[in-house]
């Protein structure tokens, strides 16, 4: 029970961190700390999400490990991400350069940023599905969750703070409700799927 409760503050803390990251923008750029909020929150979102797929399992034993994969795909890319705006940041490179860089390792650059960076919303979006599907949330959450899911890659590749800053505190309210309800599992009954 204890390991759970530490996955359901991690459910908040997580997108938390996460949320904050625009407020350090820098001309619609990561930054130093922007960078290093998206890549450490990834650490406590995903646990929280492994107890998430604890929860999933028994409901949906093949397609919630699956997901779990899709989740740390998407980690994967989220931190290289937030690493990319870290560095950018250090090195001061914050007028779009980098970017240009990767021009010289096709694959390399595919696969660590635009490969695996979209499967965290993408993710995210599988969960709000199973949430849904499962009735683990609301339905109003698992909608709200999808549309977060779906803003939050608009918003950062359109570099619209305000956008992300929306995106980020709508999917934390959604996590609030899920962690919340995770963190009171044992009390409440879960309706399986009709």
């Amino acid at each position: 029970m204890f390991i759970r409760r530490v996955q359901a503050l991690c459910l908040v803390i997580g997108p938390t961190l996460f949320a904050l990251s625009p407020m350090f923008w820098i001309d619609g750029r990561y930054g130093i700390v922007g960078g290093m909020l998206i890549a450490v929150a990834m650490v406590p979102w995903v646990f929280g999400l492994l107890g998430e797929y604890d929860r999933l399992h028994p409901h949906l034993p093949v397609v919630s490990g699956l997901w779990m994969l899709l989740v740390l795909i998407g980690m994967f890319g989220s931190i290289a991400f937030g690493l990319q705006g870290f560095f950018e940041g250090v090195l001061g490179t914050t007028d779009g350069a980098s970017p240009a860089t990767f021009t010289g390792y096709p694959t390399a650059g595919a696969l660590v940023l635009l490969l695996a960076g979209p499967m965290f919303p993408a993710a995210l979006v599988v969960l709000s599905i199973f949430h849904w599907r499962t009735r683990l949330a609301p339905r109003w959450v698992a909608s709200l969750l999808a549309l977060a899911a779906a803003m939050f890659p608009v918003a950062r590749v359109a570099r619209i703070d305000t956008l992300a800053v929306i995106a980020d505190l709508l999917m934390l309210g959604t996590f609030c409700v899920i962690a919340w309800r995770a963190w009171h599992a044992d009390r409440a009954p879960v309706i399986s799927p009709s």
